[in-house]
């Protein structure tokens, strides 16, 4: 079925136009959960907590793309609304040359300064020794990853999201051998794993550079452009939205591993460690929904489609909530198969993983609500709404809870500090919906 981003959407076609962006999201998951998978069993305990320490601040890094991927389609598709395509190219092509540009001022930055950046969030000794090497490699990769995270939002509003979902299977494969070659028969431990990972992020970055420098049969193409401080401006504030809710993913995940030593130690975060692995697979759903959101919306509000964005509210909001109470049920039955597969050669954090998920998994049940309700005002090009949604359901609320929950109430607390963010966000969501319903209603009310 060819979807549009000019159609009507049904469930099933929302569905089906998200299925693509969805498996992509998942597949770029399991990135990290074969990284994880090889790097626990075959290298160590130690060297799994490392990956769970160094990984996130590196991921905060280049969740860049997806501020270039989000903020930049919802303009891009804008204008493909307006049927200024010409228009359209040179803003995508603008976006991507910056993406680039600031992916290698990064890799710099975080080569440089890693040690000290490990050194502050907690890392021991045993784990700089596996850390470094492995974030170190990582970050020379650092530039192409920035670049295809920003297309796979780029590639739903060109209409291909099938496109990116090639590229993941691809890398996924990719990266199941790589990983096997560089650690299991190479023995090049963490720094195996770190170019394994990068070796696929080069087919995510590097081939659709090439697709839109072509012909081709998308909706996009590379074009001649110039520097447009403005059109970057808008961009970035836009998308700010969803790289404050990815960075602050990362940083959070940080501020838990920090907790997590100080009061359990290095069994705490390997356990940590099978719920974030979990949570990648189980909210790909969300991701793909809130990146399809960004250039759907972003379309019909260009187009003054006012029916159309009630529609996608409505449909976006109760696809979102079936899916989280599925993920919240299922997490409960599979807990104990999952912690034995990542730790099952230690009972001890064995037991601890699997109470850790079922304890966490409540937070689903509204995750993939509040993070649609971010993409949505996204796709309004209210960037600043967007990210106050983002901002106070990590930085904000779940910091604090990080923080001084288990002061009071002890480790226990920390399973559950993500579902008391999303309660909380939850309500600010329904408030500010309500507050600019007539931004997608058409009406000023």
């Amino acid at each position: 079925m060819k979807i549009k981003l000019s159609d009507h959407f049904t469930y099933k076609k929302m569905l089906l136009f998200a299925a693509p962006t969805i498996g992509t999201v998942l597949i770029a998951i399991t990135y990290d959960i074969i990284d994880g998978f090889f790097v626990s069993n075959y290298i160590g305990k130690t060297a799994f907590a490392a990956v769970n320490i160094i990984y996130p601040f590196q991921l905060m890094l280049s969740v860049i793309g997806y501020m270039f991927g989000t903020g930049g389609s919802a303009l891009v598709a804008s204008e493909m609304g307006r049927d200024q395509q010409d228009r359209a190219n040179q803003v995508f092509t603008m976006l991507i040359k910056a993406a680039l540009l600031f992916g290698i001022f990064l890799a710099i930055i975080g080569i440089i300064f890693l040690p000290e950046i490990a050194g502050l969030i907690g890392a021991t000794q045993p784990i700089m020794e596996y850390g470094l090497p492995y974030g170190r490699t990582l970050f020379i990769f650092l530039p192409v990853m920035i670049v295809g995270y920003a297309f796979q939002s780029m590639l739903i509003t060109a209409e291909k999201p099938q496109f990116g979902l090639y590229l993941s299977i691809a890398n996924m494969f990719s990266n199941i051998i790589f990983d096997y070659l560089f650690i299991v028969v190479f023995g090049w431990g963490m720094v195996g794993a770190a170019v394994a990972t990068g070796i696929g992020a080069c087919l995510n970055g590097i081939v659709p550079l090439i697709y839109f420098s072509r012909e081709n049969s998308s909706r996009l193409r590379f074009t001649k452009c110039h520097f447009e401080p403005k059109v970057l401006w808008e961009t970035c504030s836009n998308g700010m939205s969803e790289m404050v809710e990815d960075m602050a993913v990362s940083v959070i995940f940080v501020f838990y591993n920090m907790q997590l030593l100080r009061f359990m130690g290095e069994d705490g975060v390997a356990a940590f460690g099978v719920v974030v692995f979990v949570e990648g697979i189980f909210t790909s759903v969300f991701y793909g929904m809130a990146l399809e959101a960004n250039s759907i919306v972003g379309y019909h509000y260009g187009a003054k489609n006012y029916a159309e964005l009630k529609n996608l509210l409505k449909k976006g909001v109760v696809i979102n909530l079936t899916f989280g109470v599925l993920m919240f049920l299922l997490a409960q039955v599979a807990a104990g198969w999952v912690a034995s597969v990542y730790v099952g050669y230690d009972q001890k954090v064995c037991v601890l993983a699997e109470h850790a998920l079922k304890a966490f998994s409540l937070a689903f049940v509204l995750q993939g609500f509040n993070s649609y309700a971010s993409a949505y005002f996204t796709g309004l090009n209210n960037g600043k709404i967007s990210a106050i949604i983002a901002f106070s359901r990590t930085v904000v609320i779940e910091t604090l809870a990080v923080f001084t929950l288990p002061l009071l109430f002890g480790a226990e607390i920390l399973w559950r500090c993500q579902s008391i963010a999303e309660v909380a966000a939850a309500s600010v969501a329904i408030t500010l919906l309500y507050m600019y319903r007539g931004d997608y209603c058409g009406d000023k009310v």
